[in-house]
């Protein structure tokens, strides 16, 4: 599955595969505008009481609710994504800690790129509709002139005109003839 990226007072904020999204990004978009101080690092949010008590009840609600067994943080020290990784809820409730007006910037964030893909969700539905009700109309249409061309009704019709002139007074095939050209 791919998650949206978003982007937070211009900082795009990384989404791993498992949809957990980079509390330093957001960390650097509040700092940018000036709503967040260097000592509010991810590492120093973890530290809080309260929101041990938080991971703690969402680790148990996400455990229960799927069966992937997705953890809600992942922290990575070195390598090539290093930083602290959270899900969705955890990254709000870090912008909420970070200041209220950042909160409500990424929350809108976050739910403006749900919308947007909900929204291509449904012109892609859309989309599929028409392509199958013109691929069924092309369909009925090529098995309609399958059945007119060769072998089919044009060559019954053909045969039927041809019995029919071959019935006609001869002088009647030359009048109609001369009158067709």
């Amino acid at each position: 599955m791919t998650y949206p990226t978003v982007i937070v007072n211009g900082v795009s904020v990384r989404v791993d595969r498992e949809g957990r999204y980079n509390l330093n990004d957001l960390h650097a978009a509040a700092v940018i505008k000036g709503e967040a101080t260097e000592q509010q690092r991810p590492s120093q949010f973890l530290r809080s009481a309260q929101v041990k008590r938080f991971l703690k009840a969402l680790k148990s609600k996400v455990l229960k609710s799927t069966l992937e067994q997705i953890q809600p943080l992942n922290v990575i020290r070195g390598g090539d994504n290093p930083g602290v990784w959270g899900v969705e809820l955890l990254a709000i409730r870090y912008a909420a800690w970070i200041n209220p007006v950042f909160e409500i910037s990424v929350y809108e964030t976050f739910r403006e790129a749900v919308l947007n893909g909900i929204g291509n969700m449904t012109r892609l539905n859309r989309l599929d509709l028409l392509i199958a009700n013109e691929s069924k109309e092309v369909s009925e249409s090529a098995r309609k002139m399958n059945r007119w061309g060769v072998g089919g009704r044009k060559r019954m019709l053909s045969s039927t005109r041809e019995n029919i002139i071959e019935q006609i007074d001869p002088d009647m095939v030359t009048i109609m003839e001369g009158k067709s050209s």
